[in-house]
């Protein structure tokens, strides 16, 4: 693939593909078939835009004060050997091909 020119703004930048693949080929479809259905939808969603704006609205007082619990900050994460995979993929096979 071709060199990228300018600053280096972190070490994530080092990490590039060496080749677009089929399945790369296969999710940028997916992606501007998204894009594109979103973009379908929005006359209807301005109209839903417009009636949420036009709502009633509520204040802070309004709602439910949360415990001392829930006002702890949460923990931090830690990843599992036996956390599931995001996607459900297999990369054994990154580049698209069913051979």
């Amino acid at each position: 693939m071709k060199k990228r020119a300018g600053k280096k703004s972190s070490p994530l930048d080092d990490i590039r593909p060496e080749r677009w693949t089929a399945r790369m080929s296969d999710e940028f479809l997916e992606l501007l078939w998204v894009l594109e259905s979103t973009l379908a939808m929005e006359p209807e969603l301005e109209k839903v835009l417009d009636r949420v704006v036009a709502g009633p609205c509520f204040a802070a007082a309004h709602l439910p004060a949360p415990t001392p619990e829930q006002r702890k900050v949460p923990g931090k994460a830690t990843a599992s050997d036996d956390q599931p995979d995001l996607f459900g993929g297999d990369d054994e096979n990154e580049d698209g091909d069913d051979d």
